[in-house]
């Protein structure tokens, strides 16, 4: 779940693609995707809608003690208790602000009370915060991203469990969308268990199928079993 202003166009998401294909490389998938505006009503009830038909859900694009940093209070929002001050994350904010730190209270040290927990890692300045199933990142680019997720692995037992990974496969064609929708269609009923998508990079170029599963074996299978549909050098391997 990413909030930020990216309906304007001056902000481009690339961490979101970048936090699902992190996530399918441990065997997880990804349910959804949503940007939500930056006010507290829109982020709770979004975590209010997720939270209980999903393991994990991850929110990033928060922007410090910034107005437009409604994270924590929408979080609390969706869990029906009040944000307090958390006098141990107030304490590594002191350590990295320094003299910038100003206030009897930060307002960055306000956290969902009752239901947070500080992921600590020695390779972060500041502690990741968790609130029940929602985990809430605080990097602002794909470098920063990278070394928080390399933190979250680290605490597989309370935060993600590492599952067989995914294996892929795909197949190009030249093909037009008429000639292989319906083939592609019965396909996925008969192999339910696969993700099978297709693109085009241009309208005029190839078609590209690929193949998605936990099993090497039912892949191979549903490529072969589209292969053998068209005639034979219809389709190659990318």
């Amino acid at each position: 779940m990413h909030h930020a202003d990216l309906r304007s166009g001056a902000v481009q998401d690339e961490l979101g693609p970048l936090l699902c294909r992190k996530l399918r490389s441990i065997g997880w998938s990804v349910s959804q995707t949503t940007v939500v505006r930056n006010d507290i009503d829109s982020v709770a009830e979004e975590v209010e809608r997720q939270k209980s038909s999903n393991d994990l859900i991850f929110i990033y694009g928060g922007v410090g003690p910034l107005h437009s940093d409604v994270t924590s209070a929408g979080v609390a929002k969706a869990f029906g208790v009040r944000l307090a001050p958390d006098e141990e994350f107030e304490e590594y904010l002191r350590h990295v602000i320094g003299k910038h730190f100003t206030g009897d209270r930060n307002e960055m040290a306000l956290l969902p009370e009752g239901i947070t927990e500080l992921l600590h890692h020695e390779n972060l300045s500041v502690p990741l915060i968790k609130c029940q199933n929602v985990v809430l990142l605080t990097a602002t680019n794909p470098t920063e991203l990278e070394k928080e997720w390399e933190c979250l692995v680290d605490f597989t037992k309370s935060v993600l469990t590492l599952m067989e990974p995914y294996e892929s496969k795909s197949l190009t064609t030249h093909l037009s969308d008429v000639e292989i929708a319906q083939s592609l269609s019965k396909l996925c009923m008969q192999y339910p268990d696969l993700n099978i998508v297709c693109h085009r990079k241009s309208r005029a170029g190839p078609l590209v199928i690929s193949f998605e599963g936990k099993e090497e074996a039912r892949i191979e299978s549903a490529a072969e079993a589209l292969r053998k549909k068209f005639q034979d050098g219809v389709f190659s391997e990318t």
